[in-house]
């Protein structure tokens, strides 16, 4: 017994010395509420204890819980508005510098553990609001707080900040004492009150009792705001609940039985108390939880896309602040470029670029760049794009060493090459009622959230602007054939509305990485791709509201469906769900008519692949100098 108190002493000594040594410690706060009344309430707290190292962080996180027996997609709109009241609060508060997305789940607290297991940052703080006896933290607190990936405070903010003069600190040794000083001191010196360090012993005769002892003296001369030093021998409930009646603030450990509640029974009563500011300890056990890829993999397809389409669904609306997207810009050091594929466009492109310009450019300045990317227009496409000064290119005299494809995904490619953003945006150009949340509907999600990756663009055919988000459809290649086609083989992107909307975008450092498929097939591809590449998370859809666009006719939409059929046809060969010695046929035959006779006409469609862009030496040489 003497050996092992000896050792809990040496062991309680050296941690203490290393904070003594090293200071207070940066954390990176996570708080994921369920509303935004919770967040209020919490996020003064959550300030003090961040404190002013510019090194440290917070980031909110919205929790959308859904009963077990409701489909997880009911969750959306109650997700959008509290990410929308979250941002609201992130733009209010420069000190709140991150809103980490949504969680939309029938177990919440399993997606918080998953999302604090897949952080790479160091000593993240989970700031989790005591919430009684119902909602999402309530409905687990035991087994969560048992098996914690990272530090966690629960917090009851019953008093206000400033009204905060002095803080109890009982220490009884544990995993979390250390960490209960070092959040005393962040608080004490955020409100100016003073600590009361309380050493509750059990026996003055115990090893333990003894090491507390020795451990804990002395604190004042390190931390000026110890102002009192209180030993107590006895009952430790009964000591804390006495002494904090001349307190405000208690900070406390966690303590309890390894078979009982996550919380022991004087925490719980503290937290209760309807006069005092309680932050509740729990260490980091040790246990971690698998990869959050792995926990969501885990889920079956129906789970993971209606969490997906709850989570990852958000609307243009969201991101209209236009001057707080250009904050997040800078903020994090981002370029952003439009790209537009054209072939001859004259009648459309004029008001396009106009209304971008003077909107994203002239106005704010959220774009860097307009870039126009050609297909050898026969028409004034080219002409009006450089009046209106923007740089036209012909995608066929761009990279003429590796030669010319025809079609919209080449001019997509060869785009990644000319645009010189950290973030793509690409548009279609027969759109006749252009607006700049075509652009900053894109945008949004990418600088909110850093694990999106690539973010796709659905939108209602002639439907009113205050029409539900879930009637949107498709053009007839896209509910006959590529929405049918997704569900059958690759159901994980059936959340999508419009996979192939035209109006999309990513990060350059993921979309360099994807081969381009060179004709009207290039969106299918990269959505099949960046899935395979990266997580479903890192992609995200967003209602644009209302476009118009030019009538394509059969012939173009015919064309269209052939060439997305080809990029199934190719991936379900590498899947080896076809034959791969099975010729793919690249001709088709259309149907004409005349006045009374039929005929066909053969039409060549082949969906080439570009390797991707980071594998081609002129592009290394013109993005990647370093590399």
């Amino acid at each position: 017994m003497d050996s092992l108190a000896a050792h809990q002493r040496d062991r309680m000594t050296i941690a203490v010395d290393r904070e003594k040594k090293n200071g207070l410690r940066h954390w990176n706060l996570l708080m994921p509420v369920d509303t935004v009344e919770r967040a209020e309430t919490l996020l003064p707290l959550a300030l003090g204890l961040k404190g002013r190292a510019g090194d440290s962080h917070i980031t909110l996180v919205g929790v959308t819980p859904v009963a077990k027996d409701t489909p997880l997609s009911e969750g959306a709109r109650v997700a959008q508005s509290l990410r929308n009241d979250l941002g609201a609060m992130l733009k209010e508060d420069p000190a709140i510098n991150r809103l980490g997305g949504s969680i939309v789940s029938h177990k919440p607290w399993e997606d918080i553990r998953a999302l604090v297991d897949d952080r790479s940052e160091d000593h993240t703080l989970l700031l989790l609001p005591w919430q009684g006896d119902h909602t999402y933290l309530q409905a687990d607190l035991t087994s969560a707080l048992r098996d914690l990936p990272c530090d966690a405070v629960v917090c009851h903010a019953a008093v206000a900040q400033q009204e905060i003069k002095r803080i109890l600190l009982p220490v009884r040794g544990g995993a979390f004492a250390n960490l209960s000083l070092q959040l005393a001191v962040r608080l004490a010196q955020a409100t100016g009150a003073e600590i009361t360090l309380l050493r509750v012993l059990s026996n003055d005769d115990d090893p333990t009792s003894q090491m507390l002892r020795e451990s804990f003296m002395g604190l004042s001369d390190t931390h000026p705001e110890i102002t009192t030093e209180l030993q107590v021998v006895g009952d430790p409930g009964a000591a804390i609940l006495r002494e904090m009646r001349d307190h405000q603030a208690i900070i406390l450990g966690a303590s309890a039985a390894h078979d009982g509640p996550a919380i022991g029974l004087v925490a719980t009563l503290i937290l209760q108390h309807s006069d005092i500011t309680a932050l509740v300890v729990k260490a980091k056990e040790p246990f971690r939880l698998p990869p959050a890829s792995d926990h969501a993999s885990k889920l079956p397809v129906l789970v993971r896309v209606e969490k997906w389409f709850a989570e990852n669904t958000f609307r243009s609306a969201e991101f209209s602040d236009i001057d707080h997207l250009v904050e997040l810009k800078q903020k994090q050091g981002l370029r952003i470029s439009l790209g537009l594929p054209t072939l001859n466009e004259a009648a459309t492109i004029g008001p396009l670029i106009s209304i971008m310009r003077k909107s994203l450019m002239e106005d704010a300045p959220l774009l860097d760049e307009i870039v126009l990317i050609d297909s050898n227009s026969t028409d004034a496409t080219r002409k009006i794009a450089a009046e209106l000064g923007v740089s036209p290119f012909v995608h066929q005299e761009v990279l003429p060493g590796l030669g010319a494809l025809r079609g919209k995904g080449e001019a997509l490619w060869k785009g990644l090459y000319l645009l010189k953003g950290d973030v793509i945006v690409w548009m279609d150009t027969d759109i006749i009622n252009p607006h700049p949340r075509f652009v900053y509907g894109i945008v949004g999600p990418l600088l909110a959230d850093p694990t999106i990756q690539y973010c796709t663009g659905f939108y209602r055919h002639g439907l009113g602007a205050d029409e539900d988000f879930a009637r949107a459809d498709g053009d007839s290649v896209t509910e006959l054939l590529a929405r049918p086609m997704i569900n059958l083989f690759f159901p994980e992107l059936s959340g999508l509305v419009q996979p192939l909307g035209g109006v999309c975008g990513g990060r350059r450092a993921a979309l360099e990485q994807a081969p381009f498929y060179s004709g009207y097939g290039v969106e299918m591809g990269l959505l099949l791709d960046l899935l395979g590449r990266f997580d479903l998370k890192a992609i995200a859809q967003v209602d644009l509201e209302r476009v118009e666009r030019r009538d394509q006719g059969r012939r173009i939409l015919s064309r269209r469906a052939f060439a997305v059929l080809q990029v199934f046809a190719r991936r379900l060969r590498q899947k080896g769900m076809i034959d791969a010695q099975t010729p793919m046929e690249h001709t088709m035959k259309l149907l004409r008519s005349g006045e009374d006779k039929f005929h066909l006409e053969e039409v060549h469609v082949h969906e080439q692949q570009r390797p991707p862009m980071i594998e081609i030496k002129e592009y290394r040489g013109r993005h990647r100098k370093k590399a």
